[in-house]
């Protein structure tokens, strides 16, 4: 079967309200050849995002659905139904640039050494703002997942690592794990400066519901699977040298992570 070279996996549960809003950015999505939209329903319940999905699907959406299994999951089957040689990642409330994906083909095609692609974003939505994200820093990943999810990333490099961790599909962060098993593998992270992705903020967010007990959970499951380079030793010794290099801001983010009342 023919390979494309990029394919887009959209999971999404109960987001009908913001899919249209995603999906506008490939406006031209029917007329090319150089990418595939692949959509998840993880299980949705809510009618509206139900009625849309099935409307989607008659105009000739891929959409795969499954029981509520989490994002791990959703992308994951995704990427088992894809064709592309490149995966990008896209949660069905945010946006990017349809600019980005030639700039990932191109980069990937006359870069064979880079595994992921990553770019600044802006927050939209309930806050508004840039996210610049800055140089790849492996240190600096091992402490906090400072990347968004809308990275793209080589199949193959995926797969070399075994993929999303589905362990994680109920913990949250299973992409920081994917970036943190693709650096440990050796794949090198290439940045573009310059904003490509929108990450929505508003009181549904992922990133709102998370409580103190959960996140302990997440982060001691991906410490512990990690431990030969995330034992505290390691981790101590990392803060030591973003201290020599008068990184002070991640220096505190950093121990907030493990001291949050700092």
């Amino acid at each position: 079967m023919k390979r494309t070279r990029l394919s887009i996996i959209i999971p999404c549960y109960n987001h009908g309200a913001y899919l249209d809003e995603t999906l506008n950015c490939f406006p031209n999505y029917f007329h090319q050849e150089q990418y595939e939209i692949i959509i998840v329903n993880d299980g949705s319940t809510e009618e509206r995002t139900l009625m849309r999905l099935a409307q989607l699907e008659k105009r000739g959406y891929n959409i795969i659905h499954q029981a509520n299994h989490g994002l791990a999951s959703a992308r994951t089957n995704a990427i088992g139904a894809s064709l592309g040689e490149y995966i990008l990642p896209l949660d069905s409330d945010d946006k990017l640039s349809a600019t980005f994906i030639d700039e990932v083909i191109s980069i990937f095609d006359h870069h064979p050494e880079y595994a992921v692609i990553y770019s600044d974003g802006e927050y939209f939505d309930a806050k508004q703002g840039p996210w610049i994200i800055g140089d790849f820093n492996l240190q600096r990943l091992m402490l906090w997942n400072y990347m968004h999810a809308g990275a793209a990333f080589r199949r193959s490099a995926w797969e070399k690592v075994g993929g999303y961790d589905t362990n994680l599909n109920h913990l949250g962060f299973e992409d920081w794990d994917l970036w943190l098993s693709i650096a440990f593998s050796g794949g090198k992270f290439h940045y573009l400066q310059k904003p490509r992705f929108w990450y929505r903020i508003n009181a549904s967010s992922m990133v709102r519901q998370f409580t103190r007990e959960k996140y302990k959970r997440m982060q001691d499951y991906i410490k512990e699977k990690h431990r030969i380079y995330l034992s505290d030793d390691h981790l101590t010794n990392h803060l030591v040298v973003l201290m020599k290099h008068h990184k002070w801001l991640w220096v505190k983010l950093s121990l907030r992570v493990y001291f949050p009342k700092i």
